[in-house]
C-alpha cells in the first residue's frame, strides 16, 4: 500500500514538472504572438479610420544591429506633422517594428524618406501622439507564425499530461475490467484510420510544417535576390524543404486514394478463437474496379512498452503472418470469401504490457493509381475457454 502511494505522488510530481515545463512554453508563445501578431493586426485594423496627413521627414536611415552570428536592418526614419495646431513627432514607420535581414530593402524604402521630403502618414485621432507611415502589412508579417509552434508544443503538453494524469485518476479508482465478451456471429470490420481522417491529418501536418519553414525559405530568396547570399543557411533548410515537399506529395497521394474502391471485410466469428476456423468475406462498394491485385493477411504483433516520461518507447515484434487472400483474378477481387484456421499456439489479444495485438492487413494494387493499404483490428482469444 506504501508503495502504491510512494508511486502516486511521484506521478503528481512528475505531472506539475511537466504542465510547469510546458507552461513556460506556452506563456513564452503566447507572448510573443500577442506582440509579433495579434497587437500588429489589431493596430492595422484600427490604422483603417486613422486620419491621413502630411508630415515632414526630418531624418531617415538604416539601422543596423549586430547579434552573436549576424546583422539586422531596421527602417529609421523621424518626422514631424500638425494636428489641430499642434505639432508632433514620430518614429514609426510600419506596425511590425524590430529588425530583420535584407538591407538592401531597408534602403529602398530609405531612399523614398529623404530628409525634408513632405510624405502622406496616418494619424490616430484619439491619440495623435501615434502615426505611422506605412500602415499596409507585408509578408514579413509571416514571421508572427513561428510563436504557434511554442503555442502548440506548450499547449498540447498541458493537455497530453492533464489527460494522461485524468486516465491514471481514472486507472486507480475504477474496478477491474470485466472479461471482454466474445463475438460468435459475424462482425463487420472498420478499418483504424478511415482515408478521410488520413488526409485531413497528412493535410494538417503538411500546413503546419510548410508555413513555418516558407517563412524562413521567404526570408533566404529575399537575401539571395539582394545580393547578399546565405549558404549556410540555405543548406540548413535544405532539408527540413524536402520533409516539407514530400508531406506534400504524401498529402496529394492520400487525395487521390479518397477515390479508390472501399474494401468491405466481414469476419465470422467476430472473435477468433486460437486453434478454431475463421470465415472472412470481402466486398467493394464499386466492384473493385481498377484494382488488379488483392492481398489480405493476418497478422500479429507484440508491443513492448520502455522508458518513462517523455522517453516512452515502443518496440513492435511480429510474430505471425498467415497470409489469408492473395489474389489478381478479375473474377475474384470484386467479391468472394476464404476459410482459415487460427493457429493453436496463437498468443490471445491482450491490453497488458507485453500487449498483444492482432489485425488483418489489406493492400489494394490499383494500376495506375496510388494503391490502398488499410488495417483492421481483431481480437484473438485462447482456445482453452471455460
Amino acid at each position: 500500500m506504501a508503495t502504491r502511494s510512494s508511486s502516486r505522488r511521484n506521478q503528481v510530481s512528475q505531472a506539475g514538472c511537466l504542465v510547469a515545463f510546458f507552461g513556460l512554453f506556452f506563456v513564452v508563445g503566447l507572448s510573443v504572438f500577442y506582440f509579433v501578431t495579434v497587437r500588429p493586426v489589431m493596430l492595422y485594423a484600427a490604422a483603417r479610420s486613422w486620419q491621413e496627413t502630411t508630415c515632414t521627414v526630418l531624418s531617415s536611415e538604416v539601422g543596423s544591429h549586430s547579434g552573436s552570428d549576424s546583422t539586422t536592418y531596421s527602417v529609421d526614419v523621424v518626422y514631424t506633422y500638425n494636428f489641430e495646431g499642434r505639432e508632433f513627432q514620430a518614429k514609426r514607420y510600419g506596425f511590425l517594428g524590430g529588425s530583420s535581414s535584407g538591407r538592401e530593402g531597408k534602403e529602398e524604402i530609405v531612399a523614398r524618406y529623404p530628409p525634408g521630403a513632405r510624405v502622406t502618414c496616418w494619424i490616430d485621432p484619439s491619440h495623435p501622439d501615434q502615426a505611422v507611415l506605412n500602415r499596409e502589412p507585408s509578408l514579413e508579417w509571416l514571421v508572427g507564425l513561428i510563436p504557434l509552434v511554442f503555442l502548440l508544443v506548450g499547449g498540447g503538453g498541458i493537455w497530453g499530461v492533464l489527460h494522461r494524469r485524468q486516465q491514471f485518476r481514472d486507472a486507480a479508482s475504477s474496478p477491474p475490467p470485466s472479461p471482454a465478451v466474445p463475438v460468435t456471429g459475424p462482425l463487420e470490420l472498420k478499418p483504424a484510420a478511415t482515408p478521410w481522417a488520413k488526409f485531413f491529418g497528412l493535410t494538417f501536418v503538411t500546413l503546419f510544417w510548410d508555413g513555418i519553414v516558407s517563412v524562413f525559405v521567404f526570408q533566404a530568396v529575399r537575401m539571395w535576390r539582394a545580393g547578399s547570399p546565405v549558404g549556410c543557411m540555405s543548406l540548413f533548410l535544405l532539408p527540413f524543404v524536402l520533409i516539407g515537399l514530400v508531406l506534400i506529395f504524401a498529402a496529394l497521394r492520400q487525395l487521390l486514394v479518397l477515390f479508390n474502391p472501399r474494401l468491405h471485410l466481414t469476419l465470422t466469428p467476430g472473435t477468433l478463437i486460437a486453434g478454431a476456423s475463421g470465415y472472412l468475406q470481402w466486398s467493394f462498394g464499386s466492384g473493385g474496379g481498377g484494382v488488379r491485385r488483392l492481398t489480405i493477411v493476418l497478422e500479429g504483433w507484440e508491443e513492448t512498452r520502455t522508458g518513462q516520461g517523455k522517453n516512452v518507447h515502443i518496440d513492435r515484434a511480429v510474430f505471425i503472418t498467415l497470409t489469408l487472400l492473395d489474389t489478381r483474378q478479375e473474377i475474384e477481387i470484386p467479391g468472394g470469401s476464404t476459410s482459415f484456421t487460427v493457429p493453436s499456439n496463437a498468443r490471445p489479444s491482450s491490453p497488458d504490457s507485453p500487449r498483444i495485438r492482432w489485425a488483418l492487413k489489406t493492400h489494394c494494387d490499383i494500376a495506375y493509381w496510388p494503391d490502398s493499404d488499410d488495417e483492421y483490428e481483431v481480437v484473438v482469444i485462447s482456445g482453452r475457454q471455460s
